[in-house]
């Protein structure tokens, strides 16, 4: 390279152009056996430093410009009313649970689950004695009424087609 401004040169183009830079020259002042191991035998490293980031940032800022957002991460910036805490989230979520209508309690929710189970078919009820699961039986409606009527109707068979019919309501809300 002749010495002067070469725009549109990626920064590493330019450091690997053959040439002496400022940075050569300070190792050589040190040690020529550190400038040959740093700059010709490649046998030391060239670390990452805040340093280093500052001056490529520099090269890019006043030679590539338009390619500094794809060489830096830049802090973006941060839009008015964002959430940038936890402060911030918790108060937008207090300000939203504010503005909704509050909930049932426990004892409104009870008594709407009572109004709804009471608008349900009762179940059926077995009987305690055999007199009171005939009555059950009687009451059942005619396509649950299976047993012939010329045979004996025991109090298990009765049972057996009242519990046939309770399958087949709807099962009321539990409260407790």
């Amino acid at each position: 390279f002749e010495p002067g401004r070469y725009e549109g040169l990626p920064n590493e183009v330019y450091h690997a152009a053959n040439g002496i830079s400022s940075t050569m020259v300070k190792d050589a002042r040190v040690s020529l056996m550190y400038f040959n191991a740093r700059h010709v035998e490649k046998t030391i490293i060239k670390e990452r430093s805040p340093v280093l980031d500052i001056g490529n940032l520099v090269h890019a800022l006043a030679l590539q410009p338009e390619q500094l957002d794809e060489e830096f991460s830049i802090e973006p910036v941060i839009p008015e009313g964002a959430f940038t805490t936890t402060a911030t989230i918790r108060a937008f979520i207090d300000e939203h649970n504010a503005s909704l209508t509050a909930m049932l309690s426990a004892d409104d929710i009870k008594a709407l689950l009572e109004e709804y189970n009471a608008t349900l078919p009762a179940q059926v009820q077995l009987g305690g004695s055999v007199e009171e699961t005939g009555q059950s039986y009687m009451s059942l409606p005619e396509e649950f009424q299976r047993l012939e009527a010329d045979k004996k109707q025991t109090a298990a068979a009765m049972k057996a087609c009242i519990k046939e019919n309770n399958t087949t309501l709807p099962a009321q809300v539990k409260l407790s």
